[in-house]
């Protein structure tokens, strides 16, 4: 945990509507956050503009989910293409663009990096098992999840936090970057080269992965460490903006 500061930097973890009659979020992304360190918020798609949001919090988490919308980076949609919800997509495009504009620690989650891939100009392979297919690790978004090993680049962010070279992760994903943003830079790959993380060197507050490391983090330190991160970035730029306030 961090223990930095006595005021836990509040971390916002987005949520999203479950036929229409609840707001649904797995319990082990607030584990995770909450092990760090940090204070997690659940918001809905229907919260304010993406500003007011993040006024509110000092770090952002854009969780799993159903697929984005092809119209979103001008593709035709496929006929995989499922669990479509275009006011999330909206929402969570604004606040990724809102948050790295702003310097606002920000960690993608599986559909969370598809996002901000997409909000950076990048867009999709649509339906892994058609376009890579599923002989080593990548399964459609509707079965259950599966263990797969990804490679950790040197010298980036990812190997930083982990401190290794390889990571066995919890997949559950039918998409991938396909054409990856400009800003954006590869931190791991799957062994059939499928991008698992991304981060962006222009800005250090930012970090995407495509597995799900909730699922794992309460028992791999390596999982964790990525949750521990993200709240230290959070608690650093907390103490920071206290400053420039005295002033």
């Amino acid at each position: 945990m961090t223990g930095a500061t006595s005021t836990p930097p509040v971390i916002a973890l987005s949520a999203y509507e479950r036929n229409g009659e609840a707001y649904s979020l797995a319990p082990q992304y607030a584990a995770a956050v909450c092990q760090a360190g940090g204070l997690p918020v659940l918001f809905p798609p229907q919260c304010p503009e993406a500003r007011t949001v993040l006024s509110r919090c000092d770090a952002l988490v854009l969780t799993g989910g159903g697929d984005i919308s092809p119209n979103l980076y001008g593709a035709p949609c496929d006929d995989s293409i499922h669990a479509v919800h275009p006011d999330r997509d909206t929402s969570e495009i604004a606040l990724a663009r809102e948050a790295i504009a702003q310097r606002i620690p920000v960690l993608g989650i599986c559909r969370g990096l598809q996002i901000m891939n997409v909000a950076l100009g990048g867009d999709l392979l649509q339906d892994l098992p058609k376009t890579v297919g599923a002989r080593i690790c990548h399964r459609d978004a509707r079965h259950d999840p599966v263990m797969h090993k990804v490679i950790v680049l040197p010298g980036t962010l990812l190997e930083a936090i982990v401190e290794k070279d390889t990571l066995e992760i919890s997949s559950w994903h039918h998409q991938a970057i396909a054409n990856m943003a400009p800003p954006l830079r590869i931190n791991a790959i799957a062994e059939d080269g499928v991008i698992e993380a991304v981060d962006m060197p222009g800005n250090p507050d930012v970090f995407a992965v495509q597995w799900h490391p909730e699922h794992t983090a309460a028992g791999d330190p390596h999982q964790q460490a990525l949750f521990d991160w993200l709240v230290r970035r959070a608690a650093r730029r907390m103490a920071q903006t206290r400053v420039v306030e005295r002033y």
